[in-house]
């Protein structure tokens, strides 16, 4: 690859976003704190170039990378995550590189600003009001009825939302709350939830897929799968787009991937959040599958101004999904079936995220799973036999650990 082909600085990438980089015919500079970390070692090791850098910290970012400005190449830092996402944005400003606004990826993190844009410009509106005192929590909370969700104007992934269903219930979380929370208090949806990729380019925005996501529910909706493409009719799918757009529009997404998250109620779609990245490493692993399109390969070639990659040969509809695997808490001895499972026909990938011999944790919204296991099929009722039989024929030795134990082990 030559010195004059595009660069793509990439801010903790996968590897994956290297070889997408490759793909595109563009050279890769990999920035992160720690280059040694497993992920990043491999994607170090792949990329033309590799600098230990802060990028969290703006003048060191700018201190490593500023020269890139004077180079006669295309360049532009991409970041693929809810972090990183915002420093490429405001990094590809200061050094008027091509990229997605900072403004926009800005407003798409501040739930509470952002809500208030699309009830505006749609006819899905949703209860919401700001706290930003924890003693004002109960109050807010009545007037915008129980139940009710509470969670930061900035969180992501889940993090630190609560379901309220009473005013005891605000009552409880204003006591563990520091004194200026900066929350968003917003009507409890009820119905399943959907996340949307999209893609946008120029301010044009194109929905690649509606992922259907499953959770265990409260606390914290940790996922235990996605299915894409959800299986929804013609009539739920473009109401669904319709929003998305919207949202994204409403924020002023001009270039990149996008993730929706959305909730199908009985009043039809509602919006849960939106982000200026592409959802989970799994969901853009699922969209691969299913469709062809890499999501970094697309998003690369479209801000660098390279040529997008081909489409896939049309093989009609495929359906790709995931299933965290999850144990029951303690010493996990040993694990049958793991070959057997990855025989099975369909079934594109497992992995035991617990090592042998060590304990397992709790599920949460951080940790979704202790491993997972993916798989294609023809149609979404072939996919659920193949991810079920894949999860049946897995037979984990989990042996229960005394609470004392446990204590002396987490301490």
């Amino acid at each position: 690859m030559t010195p004059e082909a595009p660069l793509a600085v990439l801010l903790s990438p996968r590897p994956a976003v290297v070889a997408a980089a490759r793909r595109v015919g563009a050279r890769s500079l990999v920035l992160a704190p720690d280059l040694s970390v497993p992920g990043i070692r491999e994607a170090a090791r792949a990329a033309d170039g590799a600098m230990t850098v802060d990028w969290s910290d703006h003048p060191r970012l700018m201190m490593a990378i500023g020269h890139l400005a004077h180079l006669p190449a295309r360049a532009a830092v991409f970041g693929f995550a809810e972090q990183s996402a915002l420093i490429a944005a405001r990094a590809n400003e200061a050094l008027r590189f091509p990229g997605n606004p900072h403004a926009a990826v800005a407003y798409l993190t501040d739930k509470a600003t952002l809500r208030g844009k699309v009830n505006q410009l749609t006819g899905a509106p949703v209860r919401f009001e700001h706290c930003d005192r924890a003693a004002h929590l109960v109050a807010v909370a009545e007037r915008v009825g129980f139940p009710c969700v509470a969670k930061p104007r900035t969180g992501s992934g889940g993090q630190d939302v609560h379901l309220l269903r009473s005013a005891a219930d605000a009552a409880l979380l204003a006591a563990e709350l520091p004194y200026e929370p900066a929350l968003i208090v917003e009507e409890f949806l009820d119905g399943p939830e959907y996340s949307v990729e999209a893609h946008s380019r120029a301010g044009t925005h194109t929905v690649l897929a509606v992922t259907r996501k499953y959770t265990t529910g409260t606390p914290g909706w940790p996922a235990t799968g996605y299915d894409l493409p959800a299986d929804l009719d013609p009539g739920t799918v473009a109401g669904i787009h319709d929003l998305v757009l919207a949202t994204l529009s409403a924020a002023g997404q001009r270039f990149g991937p996008s993730q929706t998250e959305v909730i199908l109620t009985p009043a039809g779609p509602r919006l849960i959040e939106s982000h200026a990245h592409p959802g989970a490493d799994h969901i853009s692993d699922l969209l691969l599958m299913a469709t062809g399109t890499d999501i970094a390969a697309l998003t690369i070639a479209t801000v660098l101004d390279l040529a997008v990659p081909a489409p896939p040969v049309e093989q009609g509809v495929r359906y790709a999904g995931i299933r965290f695997l999850r144990m029951p808490p303690g010493l996990l001895e040993s694990v049958d079936g793991i070959a057997e499972a990855r025989a099975l026909p369909g079934v594109t990938g497992l992995e035991i995220d617990v090592p042998i011999g060590s304990h397992v944790p709790e599920t949460t919204s951080r940790v979704a799973g202790h491993g997972f296991v993916t798989a294609v099929a023809d149609g979404p009722q072939e996919l659920e036999v193949v991810l079920r039989k894949a999860q049946d024929t897995l037979r984990p030795a989990v042996v229960p650990v005394p609470a004392r134990e446990e204590e002396h082990t987490a301490v």
